[in-house]
């Protein structure tokens, strides 16, 4: 019994040794890292050298690391920070500050639902500096990507509130080739140009598959992330942002006009060269600015009037019959009649602030830019409101929200169409003045001068039209992390536009063309609603040299529109002196309601429009010894515009990098600070350009009409229904497959590189099929025809310079070229 105690005593001071052995052997090192303001820096990654123990700082900057062997230094890094090795001497490190990184290639890149550094990342991204984003005024902030970004190109309607065309990579598509915008995580269909410029964090631009597959069918154009600012650390902050400004026009004769003598004689020698006797046979001698020599008259009249001379008596004048202009012997400047120098004023005001508990910051932010189109402007007031609250210390829950309201009128065709005011600017005689010899709109009833219009007149009555469209958005997460390595997280999120839109037709008297139609009043209304409720569950680990971060996920969308047009005409309250309605009799109910007509079509779209997209992802990045990285994505969309047998596909993509720098025989370079060769391929969709009721035979209901028997007999008006659409059940989505070939590269201490080269195939492309004429007329569906190739680089290097002290800048040059070209359209 005694030797059993003993051997069993024997044993428990063996376990207890071993145990503590294992006790005693833990060294814990303690500390607080802080940014160069002075103020915590939270989630910064902690390293033992020589260890394979890791941490990560808590809210306050502060951490605690424990090693099972004597740590010598520690590696503290951070996103949009320096790199820095600490020694260790005792158990405190005490405060430790970093410097912010010049290089581009340490700032946060959003790809796929997840964050990382771009020096780790294998696909083809542009980080946007969102203070040179912010340097240029203007109230559309697609605008403001012009120059921002490699490969990325603004086509903007110059005018303000109008839509940009935003294209990355050029176009690749025969209909929509707009990119998908994803703000604060949530699928934005009509980007973020209305976003105030100073709520913005971040923007990043996916280029390729590598970085795009994870959006699956919505990722063919590319993909712009936007994250919003957070609160951050310390006392409350209220910073104000605004500027106020003047935009002037071009000056001298911009659009090289010949003078008043050489236009009469012009238009002289035109008449006397086709054989026509100017004065007898088509005019009324001395009633034009131009005769036989060049000489200019007084009065421009038309054909139609009885008077038999210069007309010099206003009291002579009749509306719409007897114009009487006086000519405007010195020119019309046609151009400087319509553009004139403009105010543009933005103000911003906002409150941030963040604990170990929450963090919050809210905006209020007005804009107002006046065209220097007359009659153009954009009006613009937001709200947002971002907070996060730690629920616990692994829990999280936040949202993110804003709502603005626009006012501008509408900018559609204002300067897009055949008729806009800017080409009748330089097609309009300078004989003519803007105003006749009573103070009504000149124009071209005086023949002999073309059929443009008067493009003062045209803007004034433009400028009449109203536009209002609210717009709220954002989502509400919550996040868990558990078993140290995992995190869930839940996000729902969308948006609802309203835009309600008005406009009145003037009769144009004063035009040699339509100076008869009747007036007729339009208003339109629009309503949209999307939703996306995302899931992801995140597993990050590092195992000795080896990082792997695994993702999956599903995701649900759905969009949802619906708008009508109704119009009246005859407006018959008029102003004799002045040819205008009262806007306020401006309403549905005034007009004649013998001409009113409704109907759900908008801007040649027929509503109501809804679609939806499930889906299943997951991605993997894997890293070996920080140099060799891998990355791999699948994402399966199921989407409603298709037919079922064709509405399923899967969007692979894998990528692969090399950041040669790590290497030892690389070491020697002095000069290189950082290189990495990167790889990817991958697959995507596009099915921008199907509208959600492709898969169906469609019919409709006519208004009443009258119908004629066989022999001939009209009958009573009646309703019925005619064959409208057909439908296809085998169109599916338009196949990309990409390939790029990319470096990034920072070198002597002030240098950032990147340069790309890749190939874009698509094939399937989503166009309306052509119909034989005996196939009726029900419109025709899109088919998946023809094939597009688009090859080119895209490049860009940027220069950090500066002093010591705080003045600093950079200096960025960004190249791209690419080649499209049709293949094939299938017949």
């Amino acid at each position: 019994m005694q030797n059993k105690s003993k051997f069993l005593a024997g044993i428990i001071t063996g376990l207890f040794f071993f145990f503590g052995q294992n006790v005693f052997a833990q060294f814990v090192i303690t500390g607080r890292v802080l940014g160069a303001d002075k103020q915590p820096v939270a989630g910064a990654t902690i390293q033992a050298k020589g260890s394979k123990a890791s941490t990560l700082t808590g809210a306050d900057g502060s951490f605690s690391i424990h090693s099972s062997v004597k740590v010598s230094e520690l590696i503290i890094s951070s996103i949009g920070y320096s790199r820095i090795t600490v020694p260790v001497n005792g158990t405190s490190v005490g405060d430790v500050v970093l410097s912010i990184s010049t290089s581009s290639l340490n700032d946060v890149v959003v790809t796929g639902y997840t964050a990382q550094r771009k020096k780790d990342i294998t696909g083809s991204v542009a980080v946007v500096k969102i203070a040179d984003f912010k340097s240029v005024p203007g109230g559309n902030s697609n605008d403001l990507l012009q120059g921002q970004a490699a490969g990325v190109t603004v086509i903007s309607a110059g005018v303000p509130g109008g839509y940009a065309n935003v294209r990355i990579r050029g176009v690749t598509s025969l209909g929509n080739s707009d990119p998908l915008y994803i703000i604060d995580g949530v699928q934005i269909p009509d980007g973020f140009a209305n976003l105030n410029v100073n709520d913005i964090e971040s923007m990043q631009v996916l280029k390729d598959a590598a970085s795009c597959a994870i959006y699956g069918v919505r990722g063919s154009n590319g993909v712009i992330i936007v994250t919003t600012k957070k609160g951050k650390p310390g006392n409350a902050k209220i910073q104000y942002d605004g500027y106020f400004g003047t935009q002037q026009p071009l000056s001298g004769n911009v659009w090289n006009i010949a003078s008043p003598q050489e236009s009469g004689q012009a238009l002289y020698d035109q008449f006397k060269n086709s054989g026509l006797d100017f004065n007898a046979t088509n005019f009324k001698n001395s009633q034009y600015g131009y005769g036989p020599t060049p000489v200019l008259y007084d009065y421009l009249t038309p054909i139609n009037t009885n008077e038999g001379g210069p007309q010099t008596d206003p009291s002579t004048y009749a509306l719409y019959t007897n114009e009487i202009t006086k000519t405007n012997k010195a020119g019309t400047d046609w151009f400087h009649e319509i553009f004139k120098p403009a105010p543009i004023q933005s103000h911003s005001i906002s409150a941030s602030g963040a604990n170990d508990k929450s963090s919050y910051y809210m905006s209020a932010g007005y804009f107002n830019q006046q065209g220097t189109l007359i009659e153009t402007y954009l009006k613009r007031y937001s709200l947002r409101v971002n907070t996060v609250f730690n629920v616990k210390e692994h829990v999280r829950i936040g949202e993110n929200m804003t709502v603005f309201l626009k006012q501008s009128p509408d900018p559609a065709n204002i300067n897009q169409n055949e008729g806009n005011a800017i080409s009748m600017s330089y097609r309009m005689s300078p004989l003519i003045p803007v105003y006749d010899v009573v103070g009504n709109y000149a124009g071209t009833q005086v023949k002999g001068l073309g059929n443009p219009q008067n493009p003062v007149a045209v803007l004034h009555r433009y400028g009449t039209n109203t536009s209002n469209t609210w717009e709220m958005m954002g989502n509400a997460f919550a996040e868990a992390d558990f078993l140290k390595h995992f995190t869930l997280r839940t996000s729902f999120g969308g948006m609802y536009l309203n835009n309600t839109f008005s406009s009145f037709s003037y009769t144009s008297y004063e035009n040699t063309e339509n100076n008869t139609n009747t007036n007729q009043y339009a208003q339109n209304q629009v309503d949209r609603t999307n939703w996306t409720w995302t899931n992801t569950l995140t597993y990050s680990n590092i195992f000795g040299d080896h990082n792997v971060k695994l993702l999956i996920g599903t995701e649900a969308l759905q969009d949802y529109q619906n708008g009508f047009t109704a119009t009246r005409g005859n407006y018959y309250i008029t102003d004799p002196n002045n040819l205008t309605v009262d806007p306020s009799l401006w309403t549905l109910g005034f007009g004649n309601p013998g001409t009113q007509t409704n109907n759900s079509l908008v801007n040649g779209i027929s509503y109501p429009i809804a679609s939806s997209i499930y889906s299943l992802f997951a991605r993997v990045d894997y890293s070996f010894m920080d140099r060799y990285l891998l990355s791999a994505t699948i994402r399966r969309d199921e989407s409603s515009i298709f037919a079922p047998d064709v509405n399923t596909g899967y969007f692979p993509s894998v990528s692969v990098g090399w950041r040669m720098s790590e290497e030892n025989f690389m070491k020697s370079i002095f000069w290189l600070n950082e290189l990495k060769l990167r790889a990817g391929w991958g697959k995507l969709g596009s099915l921008s350009n199907a509208v959600p009721t492709n898969q169906y035979y469609l019919y409709t209901q006519s208004a009443p009409f009258s119908s004629y028997d066989l022999n001939g007999a009209s009958t009573a008006s009646m309703l019925g229904s005619y064959f409208q659409q057909n439908g296809s059940t085998t169109t599916t989505w338009e196949k990309d497959a990409i390939t790029d070939i990319g470096l990034d590269a920072s070198f002597l201490n002030h240098f950032d590189l990147t340069v790309d080269w890749y190939k874009k195939s698509v094939s399937g492309l989503l166009f309306q099929q052509a119909l034989l004429y005996f196939a009726g007329g029900p419109g025709s569906p899109y088919t998946n025809v023809g094939d597009i190739s688009n090859t080119g680089w895209d490049g860009s290097i940027t220069y950090h310079g500066g002093t010591k002290a705080a003045w600093k800048y950079d200096l960025t040059t960004i190249l791209s070229r690419y080649r499209n070209m049709v293949q094939t359209l299938g017949g």
